[in-house]
């Protein structure tokens, strides 16, 4: 059963003005561990796709807050979920803390989809439950 759905788009030079502006520290308000791990080597390889990383972790966590019904507010945070991604490239979310448990009480999954072109990303999301 879908509990909810979530979509974002965002203008990926807006995002690397908020990020020039805050010298960086935008990245580490907003990435979880492992996501500011892979964004800092594809920056150091690529600026432009370490920006893209970037704007698409933004873009996913919008979508899910959105998807599980509420916004930026406890127990969702920024840095509570990662878009990671499997083996094959596949993006997953991955929940910590107290929000890794309001998940599982509910027994809630997502899935998300990510997607940037020139200057423009996408994510979206879909909650559901097995029930």
């Amino acid at each position: 059963m879908i509990i909810g759905i979530g979509t974002d788009i965002l203008q990926l030079p807006r995002l690397v003005a908020a990020y020039e502006r805050t010298q960086g520290r935008l990245a580490k308000r907003i990435l979880g561990e492992q996501e500011l791990m892979v964004f800092s080597q594809r920056l150091a390889r690529n600026h432009r796709r370490g920006m893209a990383y970037l704007a698409t972790r933004f873009a996913a966590k919008e979508a899910f807050s959105k998807a599980i019904g509420l916004g930026m507010h406890t127990p969702m945070s920024w840095r509570s979920v990662e878009t990671l991604n499997e083996a094959s490239g596949q993006p997953i979310l991955h929940y910590t803390g107290v929000l890794a448990h309001w998940m599982a009480e509910r027994d809630w999954h997502a899935q998300v989809t990510v997607s940037d072109e020139q200057d423009m990303v996408i994510a979206f999301v879909i909650v559901s439950t097995q029930a």
